[in-house]
């Protein structure tokens, strides 16, 4: 009888070739597809994290940078400062010429300091000569400057010589020949630019910042075109390095920077990662703890155990047999 229902052709292709092959292919469908909606839902959390630490990663590389160019031009002064300066004097009322030394009064900035105290600064005062008889014939001159700060007060002050540069004839005349369509055309001119350092190693004092310049020219026979006063940092140190190696030091400084504020956003991550949200935790691959729920557990398990294991020590039953026993001892030496 067990074997008539396979005598049927159509039973048995259905239960011997037509139900296996299906389920065998249902079977690994479902494998396939639970293996494919995994690998989607880690395709996706790997997407989410990498880009959380993108985001982050880019963040800190900004505040390293913002850190550094704060630092660079916080730390780093101005490197020159140019002030042009306007040479006045009295002229002689009876002949023609100059009766005083030439001056000028440079007013430096109108706040209340200009230079950074603790850096070195070179002064020099550019004059701008002709290459004039009288100038080769006055020789040596003196040229004075005044460092003062708000209110007058004077901070520094020096005076150095200087000269034209000496030429000889033949000198003379080859240049001339040789510049001598330039000097024609005017594009050149028979000058020359006399830098005076006048403060080689000047600070400027903290309490009394330098405000203003004064310039003399000590000698009413000096012919100038135009003066400037160049006011130059002399760095030494890290400022020398930062100035002279702009790159090796922004990339020093920027991966210093970045290094320390990961390091900060790290502890700070561990130390505030178990106050995110469960879901929080579950998209950033942090595992839920719950050490603290099975602490508490325990401890409040422990608690309980105590109190049902423990006995009191004097109960009050007990207290009433042993008043009762003092009481009937008493009536019996009464008795």
């Amino acid at each position: 009888m067990a074997l008539l229902p396979y005598i049927n052709p159509f039973k048995a292709f259905h239960d011997l070739i037509r139900y296996p092959i299906v389920s065998f292919v249902n079977e690994q469908y479902t494998g396939y597809k639970k293996k494919t909606n995994d690998s989607i839902t880690s395709i996706k959390e790997i997407i989410y994290r990498v880009a959380v630490v993108s985001v982050f990663l880019s963040a800190i590389m900004w505040i390293s940078i913002f850190l550094y160019v704060v630092f660079y031009y916080t730390y780093m002064p101005n490197v020159t400062h140019m002030r042009p300066v306007h040479l006045q004097f009295k002229s002689c009322d009876e002949i023609l010429g100059v009766c005083s030394f030439p001056s000028a009064h440079v007013q430096l900035t109108r706040r209340s300091h200009m230079l950074m105290s603790s850096q070195s600064y070179r002064i020099k005062l550019l004059l701008e000569v002709p290459e004039s008889q009288i100038n080769k014939d006055l020789g040596m001159f003196m040229v004075c400057a005044q460092m003062r700060a708000a209110g007058g007060v004077l901070v520094s002050s020096s005076c150095r010589s200087t000269m034209l540069r000496y030429r000889s004839k033949i000198h003379q005349i080859i240049r001339t020949l040789v510049y001598a369509p330039l000097l024609i055309a005017g594009i050149d001119e028979e000058k020359q630019i006399i830098q005076v350092e006048l403060f080689s190693d000047f600070q400027d004092d903290p309490n009394h910042p330098v405000t203003d310049a004064y310039v003399e020219l000590q000698s009413r026979f000096v012919q100038v075109f135009s003066s400037e006063l160049q006011i130059e940092a002399h760095f030494t140190g890290l400022r020398y390095v930062m100035y002279y190696w702009p790159k090796i030091s922004a990339l020093i400084g920027i991966s210093s920077n970045f290094f320390f504020v990961s390091l900060m956003f790290i502890l700070s991550w561990y130390h505030l990662q178990d106050g995110f949200p469960d879901f929080v935790k579950t998209k950033l691959g942090i595992e839920v703890k719950k050490e603290k729920e099975d602490d508490d557990k325990k401890l409040f398990g422990k608690i309980k155990l105590e109190r049902e294991d423990s006995f009191p020590f004097i109960e009050e039953e007990t207290l009433l047999e042993e008043f009762q026993k003092l009481e009937e001892q008493k009536e019996k030496k009464k008795s």
